[in-house]
């Protein structure tokens, strides 16, 4: 069976026109999208479910081990300025860097 323009035959022998095919194509692309959106739904679901177990779980910790909550408060404390000890380190270490290059190029310009 010969195809007219704007018509192409699929591999089951049917011929589709240009435009059905662009508007399946597009009916695709839209269940896509909603599908998508539906995940990303629930994925923020389960994340805030989570966080309310994390929470629920803090509280038991608290009330029924204290000194536990206690000392793993204190480990995370430290840990967390740990973090940001070292993110201040590296911080000061690339400005100090970039201005011994700035004062480099200056100094081998000016002698």
């Amino acid at each position: 069976m010969a195809c007219r323009s704007g018509e192409r035959t699929t591999t089951k022998g049917i011929i589709m026109t240009d435009n059905i095919h662009t508007h399946l194509d597009e009916l695709i692309a839209e269940e896509r999208r909603k599908a998508n959106a539906r995940i990303a739904k629930l994925r923020k679901q389960a994340e805030a479910e989570q966080r309310r177990v994390d929470a629920e779980v803090i509280v038991l910790l608290r009330n029924q081990m204290p000194d536990v909550y206690e000392r793993l408060t204190a480990e995370a404390a430290d840990a967390l300025a740990a973090e940001k000890a070292q993110r201040s380190s590296r911080a000061k270490k690339a400005t100090t860097s970039s201005a011994v290059d700035a004062g480099e190029a200056v100094t081998s310009w000016n002698g």
